[in-house]
Order: C-alpha cells, then structure tokens, then sequence
C-alpha cells in the first residue's frame, strides 16, 4: 500500500512546489532587488549579462523556426517570419537601450525624463510579450498541421518561458534602479542593515525556497522600521508596483502577501 502510494505522494508534494514557486515567481524580480541591495551593483551586472545571453539564445531559437518554416513552406513564408521574429528584436533592443539610460541617468543624478523611461519600459515589455505570441502564432499560420507538433516542441514551448525570463531579468533590474533612484544613501544603507539582520550574508537568489521564511521576515521587519515613516514604505510598494501608484485595494491585498494572509505563505 505504502508502494502504490509514493508516486502520488511524490506528485502531490512536486504540485505544492510548482505552486510554491509560482507564487514566489509572481513577485520574484521586487524581492529579489530588495534582497540583492546590498550588493546590488554585482546583481545589476549580472542581470544584465542575463538579459544579453537570453537575447542571443532568442535569436538562435529565432533562426531555427526559421528552418523549420522554410524546409516546410513556400519560399515567400521567410518574408513574413522575418518580419515577426524583426518586431521581438527591436523590442528587446529598445528595452536594453532603455535600460542603460535609465543607469546612465541614475548615475549623473539626472532626474529629468525618468518618469518617461519607465512608462517606456512597461510599454516595451507588454510589446515583447505580444510580438512573441505573434510569432508563435505566425509559425501556425505557415505551416502545414502535419508539422505543428514539431513546432509546438521545437519553438512555442521553448520561447515562451524564454521570453518570461528576460522579462523577469529586465524587471528585477528595474526595481534595483528604481531603489537606488529613490531612496537616499541614507535610507539604502537602513534597509541593507535590516535585510543583511534577516537573511544570511552569503544568500544567493537560487536560495530563495530555503530562506522563504527570513524572506518574508524581512519584509516585515522593514515595514514595522519604518512604520513611523510611512513615505519610505509606500516608495518601496510603488516600485514593486511598476512606479505606478497602487490602488487602496491593490495595497491591503500585498501587504496581506507580505504579512503572511496568503495561505502557507
């Protein structure tokens, strides 16, 4: 009995853990950031070194559902495949070049424009994130249905959760910047003294599921420390938010998150 049961115990415990880290994963990029403060040069490089690998790796997969649109088609297919793997590049570019002037700009304290440049960002992302669907669908429209699993296989399941994390990359880099724009000196050397109090100095971000409790206590902690300072805390929720003001519900909703309202997490 005890035999016949493992696997099912074993499928019910990878389920919970799927879902663990999907729940996590829903606001990795913000924590993270806060987490990675005080080294966050080191996790800003890194990042961006990410964003630049998952970039090459989309114009590979690009140019294998090249292939396979052209060993399967009529040669005038290319052309219209051309143009929609063309709309993911620009936007990936864009988003990098957006990316460093907003570094560049928080580096010479230069302020003026910046409001712009993270409108700029979410526009881009949500630009990625639909021209990806376009060229997944595109490869549909191209081929013959005899060739659609290949496809499916061989290009949508391996974009999409590509796609998803340079988008991931390129948030968590944004609220690093937004961090160091908005808050002071002062104020960044506070919240890395709480953060380095709570989570082991040596904590890398593949630990997160190890250290979800001291992850969640941090951010409590950081809450109640500036409970008095109630600016310093709704800064912090906005850039998790995207720099978009947060509605009231919006807020009690992520502050139940953070308190631990939301079930075993």
């Amino acid at each position: 009995m005890d035999a016949l049961q493992e696997p099912v115990d074993l499928k019910v415990a990878a389920e919970k853990n799927e879902t663990l880290q999907r729940e996590i994963s829903n606001h990795n990029p913000g924590l993270r950031a806060l987490l990675s403060i005080k080294n966050f040069s080191i996790t800003l490089m890194k990042d961006y070194e990410h964003l630049l690998e998952i970039e090459k790796e989309l114009e590979k997969l690009n140019r294998t559902g090249l292939a396979l649109i052209e060993t399967s088609t009529e040669p005038g297919a290319a052309e219209s495949w051309n143009l929609a793997t063309e709309a993911i590049h620009k936007a990936v570019t864009r988003i990098r070049e957006i990316l460093n002037t907003a570094k560049e700009n928080i580096e010479h304290k230069e302020a003026n424009g910046s409001a712009e440049l993270w409108q700029q960002l979410g526009l881009q992302i949500r630009q990625l994130k639909e021209e990806a669907k376009n060229a997944i669908s595109t490869g549909y429209k191209l081929l013959p249905e005899t060739q659609f699993i290949k496809w499916e296989h061989e290009f949508a399941h391996v974009e999409e959760p590509l796609v998803q994390s340079l988008v991931d990359h390129v948030d968590s880099c944004r609220v690093l910047l937004q961090m160091i724009e908005k808050y002071s000196p002062e104020e960044l050397n506070k919240i890395t003294k709480i953060i380095v109090d709570q989570i082991p100095p040596d904590f890398t971000y593949e630990e997160t599921l190890v250290y979800q409790k001291d992850y969640y206590k941090a951010l409590v902690n950081f809450k109640n420390e500036f409970k008095e300072n109630k600016n310093l805390w709704d800064r912090f929720l906005d850039i998790l938010a995207g720099g978009t003001h947060q509605s009231p519900s919006e807020r009690v909703m992520f502050e139940r998150w953070i308190e631990g309202e939301k079930g075993d997490l």
